[in-house]
């Protein structure tokens, strides 16, 4: 199952950005090569494909996305009606009724500006790493509370949450009648393992009933904040009533594979034939190992 985020009319910097934008004709070339080479099938249904999937069939792929980005309707969703592949949003609903940004995008906005991010954050923030993305796996592994006080203090650097940022229930909706599948992120975007059992619980629940309301239906798969999880993780979105689960651990769905640790990849942004090598490469991992017969996962 593939990952994307951002798209975008250029191509992002990995470099200088936490969430580079993947340029919007190179996400619909990676489209096109799925359709071709590919049987695409919703996120719930990977596992069970990778079950059914006879020697000499199309391997199955999924196309997932995670994150409330205005890109998922204005680019994303064109590209999928044009070419009638499904996909899985992973949305938190926190922009519904009105924008939102999350706090790397804030991060990201300040460090474009040239905020002095040591003077932003304060000397209980300390970047694990450098440039940008130091600070960004400093705040990441924080608590809930100190990610809370340095999305407060950014925003008051670089000003309210731009009018265009997040997703609205329109958006949401138009997904939703195109027959593209929504799952859920989590309102708040915590690193789940990091939490306690009533904080971990808590995130399970919290604004799922909201997103619920604009999609229709049950919303009945979750992917989890920065891909990471756990078996503990794992036990707390069973519990939730959730029926599949996704993280970011970089290897193909099998068989044999958790449905509630399911692993995704995350695209790398190359060109149409370094997208295909990357889907090759998955698979060879996979068939070398010993979870059994693999899909794009």
């Amino acid at each position: 199952m593939l990952i994307y985020h951002k798209l975008g009319d250029a191509q992002g910097d990995p470099e200088r950005e936490l969430v580079p934008a993947l340029d919007a004709g190179l996400f619909e070339a990676h489209l096109v090569h799925l359709a071709s080479r590919y049987r695409v099938v919703p996120a719930a249904e990977i596992r069970d494909a990778a079950s059914a999937r006879r020697r000499g069939e199309r391997f199955p792929a999924a196309i997932s996305f995670d994150d409330d980005l205005a890109s998922h309707a204005a680019l994303a969703l064109p590209a999928l009606r044009r070419t009638g592949l499904p996909a899985t949003f992973f949305l938190s609903g926190a922009s519904l009724e009105g924008p939102h940004r999350f706090w790397w995008e804030r991060l990201q906005a300040a460090a474009d500006r040239g905020v002095d991010l040591a003077a932003a954050l304060g000397p209980s923030v300390r970047p694990d790493g450098d440039g940008i993305h130091g600070w960004a796996l400093a705040i990441e592994s924080s608590t809930a509370d100190e990610r809370g006080r340095a999305a407060a203090a950014l925003e008051e650097r670089v000003g309210p949450d731009p009018p265009e940022s997040g997703m609205r229930s329109g958006d949401v909706l138009a997904l939703v009648q195109a027959g593209l599948d929504v799952g859920f992120h989590t309102l708040r975007h915590h690193r789940l393992p990091l939490l306690d059992d009533a904080e971990l619980a808590a995130s399970m629940r919290e604004g799922r009933e909201e997103l619920e309301r604009v999609v229709g239906r049950r919303v009945r798969s979750i992917s989890y904040p920065h891909g990471k999880a756990d078996a503990r993780v794992a036990a707390a979105a069973r519990e939730a009533g959730y029926d599949w689960g996704f993280t970011g651990v970089a290897e193909a769905v099998t068989p044999a594979s958790d449905p509630l640790l399911l692993p995704r990849v995350e695209v790398e942004q190359s060109s149409p034939a370094g997208f295909a090598r990357q889907l090759v490469a998955t698979l060879e991992r996979a068939r070398s190992g010993s979870g059994g017969a693999p899909t794009l996962g």
